[in-house]
């Protein structure tokens, strides 16, 4: 639905924080379709937002306002975008930054940030070959909500590619009970 995304009107400038939320929105859906310049041109829209001082006196949810919300997007974005361009360890460090600030993120329900920046992190590090942090980073999201299936499909696969069969036998298991209700298929732990 990434041209879906796309195709969403502007919203007014004043409407700080939705657009906020657009242009991380935007950032992803352009790097999901490998249009660098673009993505850019949101990471840098992101940036902007992420300056102004006006986002500190505006609370996207309770006790979080929407400068903290931007800290996220922003490293989000930069990450991903760096593994687009073929930077993988600029992209590891970005979203750990990410992973970072959600954490610091006050609790609330729902979420303030509602797409667990470890998924993110977790395929970076499966892309960069680096199966047993990812491990690591999925089993963290897990002890967070255990039965996120995005991050089951992960940890499923970062077993797979170091060999732990029995491990990776019961985390499809835990995947597949989770995810039968599910309208889509993934295979990694972001789309």
């Amino acid at each position: 639905m990434w041209n879906e995304i796309l195709s969403i009107p502007t919203p007014s400038s004043d409407i700080k924080h939705l657009n906020l939320i657009r242009h991380y929105a935007r950032g992803i859906a352009f790097i999901r379709k490998g249009n660098i310049k673009e993505a850019q041109e949101e990471l840098d829209a992101l940036q902007t937002l992420k300056n102004d001082p006006e986002l500190e006196n505006l609370i996207a949810a309770p006790n979080n306002p929407s400068s903290t919300i931007a800290l996220v997007a922003y490293e989000v974005v930069a990450g991903e975008l760096a593994a687009l361009k073929g930077d993988l360890p600029s992209a590891i460090e970005h979203l750990k930054t990410a992973v970072i600030n959600e954490d610091n993120l006050v609790y609330t329900e729902p979420s303030a940030w509602h797409i667990p920046t470890r998924q993110n992190l977790g395929a970076i590090l499966m892309k960069s070959e680096k199966y047993e942090e990812a491990e690591k980073i999925y089993k963290e999201d897990l002890a967070i909500l255990r039965q996120n299936g995005w991050s089951l499909m992960g940890l499923y696969k970062a077993y797979k590619a170091q060999g732990k069969n029995v491990e990776s036998r019961r985390i499809k298991k835990e995947f597949d009970s989770a995810w039968k209700d599910a309208d889509i298929k993934i295979s990694s732990s972001i789309l």
